[in-house]
């Protein structure tokens, strides 16, 4: 494998995985926190808002870490595209202002400093009075934030795979879009709340407010899983020409090997929605829940790693 192979597929590691991390802080927000507002009440406010400043603060870092796989981006479309006759200048200018993928890359350059600066807003003052209620709308800040994530997965499904499409490309181009929300509504807010809005300690409030979460969590993934199922098989029939493509060809066996560990990804979290649920109020029960969500998110960053080589892979 070359090194411009390599370098292409972590820029696409890292850029889809800080993607889901931004979508599943944005969801955290929208669907988790308010549900589990409503189920553990005031007593817990105080808690739940200084989780809220920690969510939008892992929102601003992951865009920083997006930056970064975006400049690299470049670089890699440049060692791809670097024709050795004419100065470098020159072929930048050419990717930047002549073809649509530089317009994309430019968009995707003005997202990201805005969305920085959302989630920083997005924290909010240090303090909170402990009795304040938690409103289930967003802030401005809030609001400014999902805006933008959703415009940031939409220059992704118009860089992708989905553009290359004969026909129906704006159903395609929609149907990759909602494939990233979905992943990042589900594996993007789990991964939310099992590094900042786990239990600090072993004691009933810290518990029952992971708990909530959980069960704030659970809804939302039950329909996030539905639309990842289905629009992936819908991405899959586009880009293969026969079924026999998923063992005949490179590009078929790599997505093989994606559909399977996905499925062991769904398999592990419909195991911790039957067993761990129903147990996840108790400090055993929250800590085994833990470990069982921790292995399934590692899966699908695998999951994630070999979509970012099916990126730079040729379609059969």
């Amino acid at each position: 494998m070359t090194l411009e192979r390599v370098l292409a597929t972590l820029q696409q590691w890292v850029l889809f995985a800080g993607v889901g991390v931004a979508v599943g802080c944005v969801a955290w927000r929208a669907l988790v926190a308010p549900r589990a507002a409503r189920m553990v009440g005031d007593t817990h406010t105080a808690r739940l808002r200084l989780i809220e400043r920690r969510v939008a603060g892992v929102g601003a870092i992951t865009v920083l870490v997006l930056v970064a796989a975006w400049a690299l981006r470049m670089v890699v479309q440049v060692m791809g595209f670097r024709d050795p006759f004419v100065p470098l200048s020159e072929d930048v200018s050419f990717l930047m202002f002549e073809t649509f993928w530089g317009t994309v890359w430019m968009a995707q350059g003005a997202i990201l400093p805005l969305l920085a600066a959302a989630f920083w807003r997005a924290r909010g003052p240090l303090t909170e009075e402990a009795g304040q209620r938690i409103s289930f709308r967003f802030s401005a800040a809030w609001g400014v934030a999902l805006a933008l994530v959703l415009m940031l997965v939409a220059t992704l499904a118009l860089s992708g795979h989905a553009m290359g499409v004969d026909s129906g490309r704006p159903f395609i181009v929609a149907a990759d879009a909602l494939h990233t929300l979905a992943s990042g509504s589900w594996i993007g807010s789990l991964c939310i709340i099992l590094t900042v809005g786990h239990p600090m300690e072993r004691n009933g409030e810290d518990v029952a407010l992971f708990a909530a979460q959980l069960r704030g969590f659970s809804t939302g993934a039950l329909v996030s899983v539905s639309t990842l199922i289905a629009m992936g098989v819908v991405l899959a029939w586009t880009h293969l020409d026969v079924p026999s493509s998923l063992w005949t060809t490179g590009y078929g066996r790599i997505l093989s090997a994606k559909i399977a560990v996905a499925g062991m990804v769904f398999a592990a979290g419909l195991w911790n929605w039957r067993v761990g649920l129903p147990s996840c109020e108790t400090s055993d029960g929250a800590a085994a829940v833990r470990r069982r969500a921790a292995f399934e998110v590692a899966l699908a960053a695998g999951v994630l790693l070999l979509t970012a080589i099916l990126v730079h892979s040729v379609k059969p």
